[in-house]
């Protein structure tokens, strides 16, 4: 009987199995706005990975002009609920790496001391609320998105003071940025 049961259990849980959606790539492209209290400014991203039955996993990049332009590299993950036939709600989250852009690295002197500084990467997280909307017979979607952002990095400021017996001396500062704002988002996906 015991048996019976579980090989009953199993071919139901295979038949589910073929029965499922296939995995398949999809992207998610956006412009948007960020509001903080700051600065306002644009940005602009793109998410690409394997979406599967309601939910979605890629890797993403873009420009972010908040405060300091940056290039975030994050991993993002959403999950859709159905509102209706060709309409979702769906909750976005996303954690990975903020790059700012460029490296100042230029040194000045001011005929006494010498100054240079430097970036270092930070984190950067989102998180958000969104609607989807199917439009005609493909895969492809609007997108709309509240959302909240939080970007990170380093800037290291390095001072060289003159003196009579070389080397001389070093005086390093470290500055960490941190920017939050929300965001609002505008897209195109399949």
């Amino acid at each position: 009987m015991k048996k019976g049961l579980i090989i009953l259990f199993l071919l139901t849980m295979a038949v589910e199995i073929n029965a499922q959606q296939k995995p398949r790539f999809s992207t998610q492209n956006s412009v948007g706005l960020l509001f903080g209290g700051s600065d306002n400014a644009p940005q602009v991203q793109t998410v690409n990975g394997i979406a599967y039955r309601n939910w979605f996993a890629g890797i993403g990049t873009g420009i972010d002009w908040y405060v300091q332009r940056s290039i975030p590299l994050f991993l993002s993950g959403n999950r859709f609920f159905n509102l209706g036939q060709r309409r979702q709600f769906f909750l976005a989250t996303g954690a990975g790496a903020n790059f700012p852009w460029g490296n100042p690295g230029e040194f000045f002197s001011n005929g006494w001391t010498s100054y240079g500084s430097s970036y270092k990467p930070g984190i950067y997280l989102n998180a958000g609320l969104g609607y989807k909307m199917s439009v005609g017979k493909q895969n492809d979607n609007l997108l709309i998105q509240l959302g909240f952002n939080n970007k990170s990095h380093k800037e290291i400021v390095t001072a060289t003071y003159p003196c009579f017996n070389p080397p001389c001396p070093e005086s390093k500062e470290t500055f960490n940025y941190k920017f939050n704002a929300l965001s609002l988002k505008f897209g195109w996906g399949f």
